[in-house]
């Protein structure tokens, strides 16, 4: 993850004097475009009549942020499959190269299917009851999934932080045998499903794929139509405690994080409650996982973006509107136990049986990721990852038509890459808040305006500022012991401002 977690710190407070200015609008060529750079000065701002966004650089939290990553989906690796080494390359270069492309640094595989796979499988599912796990093998990462793996490790020049997500365990070990549906995890089988854990841990690495965490179960409260296991919080606790957490310790994995929840932010809060109340539970927790799903009015863009202005011109708040998104229990989980730790393991754009023609180049998608991207940030979260990595020209593959968009589509009839709005977006974090960042107090004056300010591990400021409206605005840029800088916020576009302590070129 670039430095370890024991090793990270907030960076000391300098004096800034560069601006840099990259910026992405609605309608231009797309990409992060460097606008110009400017000396900060005095605030000339006349106070409190204009427009202002203040950052604190020197009162950074001390959490510090461990980076931005998508998921190695086996329906993304088999459409990079389906392209020219070439363009899969490209693709692989767009996501992980830390020069050009999106800097990641995180990961997130599935163990055994997920709906964004080819069909239903498991690593050990025969012979049935074989709770030894004689017949598990990895066969099924081994045509694309392990393959991008690697390639990506070596664009981002370290092992990534691999987060390991199960669906369903075999259907022997379900109360119902079926992948689908409501089916629970059987008692008598927590012992032989931890130790399925223990062996997806062992022999990814015998691949040199390192695990650095795995998450119980993907969306445990969900009885879908693809692949999905219910667990009370209960059960995770218990499954966690008695199980999980000694079985991993006692193969010498103890390093390898466990991370519960891994649903929707509105159930986040209660579920951590009951998991962190027991002691013995809790010192296996590293922490909690969430998604941004859930409210279903606000779950459907791009309409959930008119619907959001809609309210606020009959008078609701932003902060009533981020409450509904959930962001609210994002910041309560943080002050619960700040000893734990918070990351978003999974988003994406849903079809909702829409084509995705439809979707292509939609920039309220780009302003989904944005607003999440900010609001996670500012309210605890550590990491970011994304769901699929690209995805082909229907949306999949999936096996059971849940298509949905991705922030790189590969159209595999044409032989052509698409990045969408929500790639440039994306950008605009992980390209510029590195790994080890910690976040910096900042707020706006205005509240059509998003912030979010992070001081680098090189001393260096990234404050990212997305506008919304379709109102051009200008601000005052003022940090705190340095100076400021009037700029704008064009409509509809995200900037970052890359702050640094050198002097400005002469031209």
């Amino acid at each position: 993850m670039g430095a370890s977690e024991a090793t990270l710190k907030a960076p000391a407070p300098q004096r800034y004097r560069r601006v840099t200015v990259i910026r992405t609008k609605d309608g231009d060529t797309k990409g992060w475009i460097r606008i110009q750079e400017v000396a900060l000065g005095i605030d000339q701002s006349g106070g409190a009549q204009a427009a202002g966004i203040f950052v604190a650089p020197d009162q950074a939290v001390p959490r510090p942020w461990l980076g931005f990553g998508g998921s190695f989906t086996e329906a993304s690796t088999e459409t990079l499959r389906r392209m020219s080494p070439e363009q899969r390359m490209e693709v692989l270069r767009a996501c992980y190269d830390q020069e050009v492309g999106l800097a990641y640094n995180l990961g997130r595989v599935h163990i055994g299917s997920c709906d964004f796979s080819l069909g239903n499988w498991t690593c050990g599912d025969l012979p049935e009851g074989d709770a030894e796990l004689n017949g598990f093998s990895l066969d099924h990462y081994k045509t694309s999934i392990l393959p991008t793996i690697h390639d990506a490790a070596k664009l981002a020049g370290a092992p990534l932080a691999m987060l390991a997500s199960p669906w369903s365990p075999p259907m022997w070990m379900k109360t119902k045998m079926e992948f689908h549906g409501d089916g629970h995890l059987k008692r008598e089988c927590y012992a032989a499903w931890a130790y399925h854990f223990v062996r997806f841990v062992q022999e990814m690495e015998k691949l040199d794929v390192p695990i650095w965490a795995v998450s119980v179960q993907n969306e445990p409260e969900a009885a879908q139509i693809w692949e999905s296991c219910i667990y009370t919080a209960e059960e995770e606790r218990d499954f966690v405690r008695d199980h999980l957490g000694p079985a991993l310790e006692a193969a010498d994995l103890g390093r390898v994080k466990i991370i519960i929840w891994d649903h929707n932010r509105d159930g986040m809060l209660e579920r951590a409650a009951v998991a962190y109340a027991d002691d013995l539970a809790s010192k296996y927790i590293w922490g909690v996982g969430y998604h941004w799903y859930g409210d279903a009015r606000y779950e459907t863009w791009p309409e959930c973006h008119d619907v959001v202005y809609e309210d606020r011109k009959r008078g609701g708040s932003v902060q009533e509107l981020k409450a509904r998104l959930g962001f609210e229990n994002v910041r309560r989980l943080a002050e619960l136990r700040p000893d734990k730790h918070i990351i978003f393991t999974e988003g994406c754009q849903e079809l909702s049986n829409r084509s995705l023609d439809d979707m292509l180049g939609v920039w309220k998608i780009g302003e989904r990721y944005g607003m999440n991207i900010i609001n996670d940030m500012n309210h605890g979260c550590e990491g970011w990852i994304d769901w699929n990595l690209c995805l082909d020209e229907q949306g999949g593959p999936n096996h059971v038509g849940n298509f949905c968009s991705a922030p790189i589509i590969c159209d595999t009839s044409r032989g052509e890459i698409l990045r969408q709005p929500s790639y440039w977006y994306m950008g605009h974090f992980s390209r510029y808040i590195q790994p080890g960042a910690c976040r910096a107090v900042s707020s706006a004056s205005r509240d059509v305006l998003e912030v979010t300010s992070w001081v680098n591990p090189d001393g260096s400021l990234a404050v990212v500022v997305m506008n919304q409206s379709t109102e051009d605005i200008e601000f005052w840029l003022k940090v705190q012991g340095s100076g400021a800088v009037c700029t704008e916020a064009p409509a509809r576009s995200i900037t970052t401002y890359l702050v640094d302590d050198a002097e400005i070129a002469e031209q």
